[in-house]
């Protein structure tokens, strides 16, 4: 079986059972359950600059769009949770629970329910699956931003957002626990796995710049002075490196990481860069970025004094399926 666990919302038991992948009926299913004005609420045109307009932020810093969790009923729940774990691998839903559940420990601690509340993620439709040959869709709030474009052959999943606070969880009793542990720990591997020469290269800046630098625009452009080239890497620190890359498509099912592998497998490794700003020790502010031609990894772990993470996956052509729908669009007239 694929996943088999429950999630308590609100005290809300909601089973997850094993899915075969037909994101098209699944979000469908999902979409016909919404009540005439949650659907009204949930569905956008295909075109919207909603689409485009995402953060990270917690939601009272920043307003989305689409339908929360709060306004849906346990089955609806249940339905977004079915349909997020389709297109997520296990270890992709893992941590988005994780994130999630992390509202939870930031309301406890801070005492302030009101910012921190797990309920706030936010389902949006761009286009009618099953309608529409091409449509899209997000689920997004504190921490996550997860945003697909569905076409009949292929679906992009770019830009993908992943955040912890804390990174490290300081006290209680998942005490020393790291959600996003592989983008934690490979990173640092990594950068102290490199020669004294080597470390040079790569770093960019003593300090980070507190912030991922693409932060929540919505076209991501190739950011200058970078680092080390894979091709200066010996071949231990290049299979580092790929670990870290092929870490952000393991979050997604296979068919969705498909479009993604072709890409990555079109690059030019010679050329991807490694950079990185700040400390090299855990609990120290650190930044680290992989670039290629075609796509962009950030880690940024300034905040809170070295213990708030945030990494995204970024693709410069295909952002919000840009590639992919121009690519349909033009095989289809």
């Amino acid at each position: 079986m694929k996943k088999l666990f429950f999630i308590y919302l609100l005290g809300m038991g909601c089973a997850l059972s094993q899915n075969i992948f037909d994101p098209v009926s699944q979000a469908a299913e999902l979409l016909n359950s919404f009540y005439p004005d949650q659907k009204e609420q949930a569905t956008f045109s295909f075109d919207d600059p909603a689409k485009t307009r995402w953060h990270y932020l917690p939601h009272s810093s920043f307003k989305r769009e689409g339908l929360p969790l709060s306004q849906m009923t346990p089955d609806q729940i249940e339905k977004t949770y079915a349909l997020l774990d389709a297109f997520l691998s296990d270890s992709g839903y893992d941590q988005m629970e994780q994130i999630i559940d992390l509202e939870n420990y930031l309301a406890a601690v801070e005492n302030n329910p009101e910012k921190r509340d797990p309920t706030k993620y936010y389902l949006a439709f761009y286009g009618i699956p099953k309608q529409d040959s091409t449509w899209a869709w997000s689920f997004e709030g504190h921490h996550l931003s997860l945003n697909f474009t569905v076409t009949p052959n292929e679906i992009a999943f770019a830009p993908a957002f992943w955040g912890s606070n804390p990174g490290v969880i300081p006290i209680g009793p998942d005490k020393g626990k790291v959600v996003l542990k592989s983008d934690h720990n490979r990173g640092l591997k990594l950068i102290n796995a490199l020669s004294e020469k080597q470390f040079k290269k790569t770093l960019i800046s003593a300090k980070t710049y507190g912030e991922i630098l693409t932060e929540n625009h919505a076209l991501a452009s190739f950011i200058k002075n970078n680092g080390i080239n894979y091709s200066e890497l010996n071949p231990s620190q290049q299979k580092l490196l790929k670990k870290i890359v092929y870490h952000h498509l393991e979050r997604m099912e296979k068919p969705v990481a498909k479009r993604a592998e072709a890409l990555l497998a079109a690059e030019d490794w010679n050329a991807i860069t490694f950079s990185w700003a700040g400390a090299t020790k855990k609990l120290k502010a650190h930044y680290y970025r992989i670039q290629g031609a075609n796509f962009l990894i950030e880690y940024d772990n300034s905040q809170n004094n070295g213990n708030h993470i945030h990494a995204v996956w970024r693709e410069f052509k295909g952002d919000f399926g840009k590639d992919l729908i121009r690519d349909h669009y033009g095989k289809e007239h």
